[in-house]
């Protein structure tokens, strides 16, 4: 043979078996079963696979080192993606220069719904009920009273009541505290137009800031003093009408009637609360001297004043206090 033909023979042999050896390392690359040098390679590309990890993939860096036997094939095997699927954690490659790019750890994977934190669950509890009360028996004002007491007689010429005690509902209205009383006023019932020549008990709407007796204080929050012999209450006429006054010689009043010598009126002043009505010399000749006081047992009617038993009376006077701006309303219902 002439060289040419030599070496064209030569060359075209050799491109046979090259393209026989690239058929073999395809097959191997595809077959696990045929051995050879791909495998290793293939090994070593396993990072080029995308993988579920929690809510993001883990994917191939794009710094990593591509593989130089361009005969394998991206796709994995049936077998080898079975075994990825399987694993909990992502296959990491060990070949030199391949590096994983994974999403920040702080983000959770995702749990079961079972597993989950769950917000405290609060119970809904029903809105409280706002208490109301009843209309008074009188039609009077009550200012700014929470605390009041009502003597309602049935006629004006009644010398008896009933008294009853009352709390202001959170709702409005009134509510009684504790049971009604019978109540002795004066001798002439009531009137709108007290005097000091009547025994008739006034009507109307009276605050009530001060308390007193022969004993001391039984526990009212109300300004109290314990009467002593220079204790006297003026019902003459001049600035001091209808005012408590304490001296026991060279006075500016007469120590006798028509004034009140509080110390000995005993047992009626034994307690006693001033139902505040005028005072000073315009007020006079329309009463003085009104009081809420004690009821002696088998005594009638009084001469202008409101008794009642003194168990009651002391009762009352424990349940008065000056934040409920008391008052107590008289008069015929």
């Amino acid at each position: 043979m002439r060289l040419g033909q030599i070496v064209s023979t030569s060359a075209a042999a050799l491109a046979v078996a090259g393209f026989a050896a690239v058929i073999v390392a395809m097959r191997g690359a595809g077959d696990p079963t045929v051995k050879g040098t791909v495998a290793p390679q293939v090994a070593a590309n396993e990072s080029t696979i995308p993988v579920m990890l929690g809510r993001a993939p883990v994917e191939a860096a794009s710094s990593a080192t591509p593989s130089a036997t361009p005969s394998t094939s991206a796709s994995p095997s049936p077998s080898r993606t079975a075994s990825v699927a399987a694993s909990p954690t992502p296959p990491v490659s060990t070949a030199p220069g391949s590096a994983l790019r994974t999403y920040a750890a702080s983000t959770p994977p995702p749990t079961s719904a079972s597993s989950r934190p769950t917000a405290p669950k609060t119970s809904t509890s029903r809105a409280a009920t706002v208490v109301t009360g009843v209309r008074l028996p009188l039609g009077y004002s009550t200012g700014t009273a929470t605390r009041v007491i009502t003597v309602v007689a049935s006629s004006h010429t009644r010398t008896t009541a009933t008294l009853q005690a009352w709390d202001k509902a959170p709702g409005g209205g009134w509510l009684k505290h504790g049971s009604a009383v019978t109540a002795h006023i004066g001798a002439d019932g009531m009137t709108t137009a007290p005097s000091e020549f009547k025994s008739a008990t006034p009507e109307g709407s009276f605050s009530l800031t001060q308390a007193f007796g022969r004993y001391s204080n039984p526990g009212t929050g109300l300004k109290y003093f314990k009467t002593r012999p220079g204790d006297w209450w003026i019902s003459q006429s001049g600035p001091l009408y209808n005012t408590h006054q304490y001296c026991t010689s060279g006075c500016a009043f007469r120590l006798g009637s028509p004034n009140e010598h509080l110390y000995y009126e005993t047992p009626y002043y034994n307690y006693a609360v001033v139902i505040n009505t005028p005072s000073g010399s315009s007020a006079y000749p329309h009463g003085s001297a009104f009081f809420l006081h004690v009821y002696p047992s088998g005594t009638g009617p009084t001469a202008g004043c409101v008794s009642i038993p003194s168990a009651n009376l002391v009762s009352i006077m424990k349940w008065l206090t000056p934040t409920a701006h008391p008052r107590i309303l008289i008069g015929v219902a």
